[in-house]
């Protein structure tokens, strides 16, 4: 089996143990923070469930139809999750509010408090996992929902310190404040994953993505590799699509210049982080980039080499940088 649908089988089936958790937990308390953390965690298993059904496709992989794969299919799940969240997080606050106008009774707080320190715990370590597994599988459908339960940690925290204040201090309306923090956070996260969604869906640039990819340029750099520039990435779940404008020496023929990219191509590929293809247009150097050149001998040098430029996330996304650029 997939891990990445592994994981999402066990997100699943860890998120029906922990809604049951906080919704006994409430059926001895009656607390408003609590059932705003159950109503979180109703989320949490809906969010599951979409990712669970969507691993199926995502993992399929490119055809006719789909030649750069199935991956954005994820950013879908975790937009859908980001926009339950942020939902979730304002009936949350409509509730705490009237909790707050017209008072609770709470009960068997001492049992509410285990029951909320476990459900916390298994979270704790569900996120962690399913947070280790979806960096690792570049799966942001499973970074989404780690950020979402990691986040349901902190609302549980928020969740047991209220009621250890209605517990210490016996004043109710620590409850329902409670539930307005867990509202609050909510909100917030829930937006952040709708944001990071939404700007992979619409192929926003990626600050990790392209720290990455300057790394690998420079680590598989060969003589030959003049400057590497105007480079812009289609992110499809783990399968990233690469164009790039490659600089090589003019006096190259075609016979020369292509092996040479297709080999530097696959280097690159090997050792880039999660799947996906470089596709290089080749520019010829036009002796304007002769100091940065160490290509010898040279027919057409007309400045000695000084040194080669190492490459920058502004020197491959931004045009070309010539000799007369930095004379």
């Amino acid at each position: 089996m997939d891990t990445s649908r592994k994981a999402s089988i066990i997100s699943f089936v860890a998120s029906l143990a922990i809604l049951g958790l906080k919704f006994f937990a409430y059926t001895q308390t009656g607390s408003t923070a609590i059932l705003s953390d159950a109503m979180e965690s109703i989320i949490n298993v809906l969010a599951a469930a979409v990712t669970l059904l969507l691993m199926k496709f995502v993992v399929a992989p490119a055809d006719d139809k789909h030649p750069y794969g199935h991956g954005k299919l994820e950013y879908f799940s975790a937009a859908f999750e980001g926009g339950l969240i942020t939902i979730a997080g304002l009936v949350i606050a409509k509730e705490a509010i009237q909790a707050l106008w017209k008072g609770t009774v709470l009960h068997n707080l001492d049992t509410g408090l285990i029951f909320v320190t476990l459900a916390a715990a298994g979270n704790l370590a569900l996120g962690l996992y399913i947070g280790r597994i979806g960096k690792r599988e570049r799966s942001e459908a499973l970074v989404a929902s780690a950020q979402h339960i990691l986040s349901d940690v902190w609302s549980t925290v928020g969740t047991f310190v209220g009621l250890a204040l209605v517990w210490i201090f016996e004043i109710p309306q620590f409850d329902a404040i409670a539930a307005l923090v867990i509202a609050g956070n909510l909100s917030y996260s829930g937006y952040k994953i709708f944001r990071r969604s939404t700007a992979a869906l619409i192929d926003e640039t990626d600050p990790n993505t392209l720290v990455h990819l300057t790394e690998t340029f420079n680590e598989n750099r060969r003589s030959g590799v003049i400057d590497i520039h105007m480079t812009k990435v289609i992110r499809s779940g783990r399968f990233h699509h690469v164009d790039c404008h490659l600089v090589v020496p003019e006096f190259w023929s075609i016979a020369e210049a292509h092996p040479f990219t297709e080999s530097f191509e696959k280097d690159v590929i090997d050792s880039y982080e999660g799947d996906g293809e470089i596709n290089f247009h080749i520019d010829p150097c036009y002796r304007d980039f002769c100091s940065a050149c160490d290509v010898a001998p040279c027919p057409v040098r007309q400045k000695p080499f000084v040194t080669t430029r190492p490459f920058s996330i502004e020197s491959i996304t931004g045009p070309a940088m010539r000799d007369s650029d930095i004379s």
